[in-house]
């Protein structure tokens, strides 16, 4: 655990604070059927983290699709908003880590590459929404992870720096956009940490999030 207790935590959505990934996949599986493919290609690593613009582009361009990517984009999370709100679940321990924050006057930020109505509509219905601070997606940045400007904006708003901040992605592209800030990064790694990359910048992996309360300001 960090030697300074944290002023600010920024985590991340999908697989941190969301268990989501088995609605993503069906969504995936559904959105790729209807188009005629049978994968996305290059693994789940490859594509976590990074903007469903960057997402469709490459999609786009490795199977000459002629639909703009915008309209692929639209398509895609049509079917993630049919199921995302009531079948999305919350990570273990993060509501405790949530509660501990906001009582102890940790800025929280959520940080994503998904659109907004997705972020907003999941803290909405689950009952967080009053104990995060701020809310930062894919349509307030110009540049998505693994670039660092996702967490940058994170950091300008909360009004902290990164050493009195921590992060909490699950992918290595997320986790890279958040080390790339200067920010201590914890992996959520329920499943295990095996085959994650070695990022300079990652204090260490955890199954529940609310092993995280010890590194927040008392």
């Amino acid at each position: 655990m960090p030697q300074h207790p944290a002023q600010g935590l920024f985590l991340d959505l999908d697989g941190t604070l969301a268990d989501s990934m088995p609605v993503m996949t069906a969504a995936t599986d559904r959105f790729l059927k209807e188009l005629g493919l049978e994968r996305m290609g290059g693994g789940h690593h490859r594509w976590a983290g990074r903007t469903p613009f960057d997402i469709m582009g490459a999609l786009k361009e490795h199977n000459g699709l002629d639909i703009p990517v915008q309209e692929l984009v639209e398509r895609y999370y049509k079917l993630v908003d049919a199921a995302y709100t009531d079948q999305a679940t919350v990570m273990p321990g993060g509501r405790r880590l949530l509660a501990a924050a906001s009582q102890r006057g940790v800025f929280t930020a959520v940080v994503t590459s998904t659109l907004r109505s997705v972020a907003e509509g999941f803290l909405a219905h689950q009952g967080l929404r009053e104990m995060v601070n701020a809310v930062v997606t894919v349509e307030d940045i110009r540049r998505g992870k693994p670039d660092p400007e996702p967490y940058l904006l994170a950091l300008k708003i909360s009004g902290l720096r990164a050493d009195q901040a921590l992060a909490v992605e699950d992918a290595p592209m997320g986790a890279r956009s958040a080390t790339g800030a200067g920010l201590a990064t914890w992996i959520m790694a329920p499943r295990g940490a095996q085959d994650f990359p070695r990022i300079a910048g990652v204090a260490g992996f955890i199954n529940r999030l609310d092993q995280l309360i010890p590194c927040l300001q008392g």
